[in-house]
């Protein structure tokens, strides 16, 4: 595994996305949040709307190990457009982040993700946002999934960023 953490200033990044509910033991399932992108890809397709890059998940409600977590499984798209299908459109705030760029195995995103919230609180930023720019409630965290596993099948080679708003 390696991380870089660092805050950087980040524009607006408008998403098309499923909204679902999840354990975090589900994610890989079928039907769980993992088997949402493609549908996301081919909603993009299917209306000649070009992702912008890999998947977005975006972080409404996380509570225990065990809870169900609240999330958007998401595109980012360059501008606004009207989802149908049971898609929405969101973005992320623009704003002050926290970035983790993490390289290795989806397994160990976790362990990053500690790692990147430490390196926040011995910075003494404060994470949680309130509202994302359509004033709905999130987390103010959020995965981005940079790697296409179709061009890199090892996944100790995959890049994630891991953001966080700073509040």
């Amino acid at each position: 595994m390696t991380l870089s953490v660092s805050t950087q200033d980040r524009p607006t990044i408008h998403y098309v996305g499923i909204p679902v509910t999840a354990r975090y033991s589900e994610f890989g399932a079928p039907d769980g949040p993992n088997d949402m992108v493609p549908r996301v890809f081919q909603w993009l397709a299917e209306h000649q709307i070009v992702p912008q890059s890999g998947p977005l998940f975006v972080y409404r409600h996380v509570g225990g190990p065990e809870d169900p977590v609240d999330l958007t499984v998401a595109v980012p798209v360059a501008e606004p457009v009207t989802p149908t299908n049971g898609l929405v459109l969101g973005s992320l705030p623009a704003g002050t982040y926290i970035v983790g760029r993490y390289e290795g195995a989806p397994d160990e995103i976790p362990a990053a993700d500690a790692e990147v919230r430490t390196w926040a609180e011995t910075h003494g930023h404060r994470l949680e946002a309130a509202r994302d720019d359509h004033r709905t409630p999130w987390t103010g965290h959020a995965e981005h999934y940079l790697t296409d596993p179709a061009e890199e099948p090892d996944t100790s080679r995959w890049v994630t960023e891991l953001l966080y708003a700073t509040a």
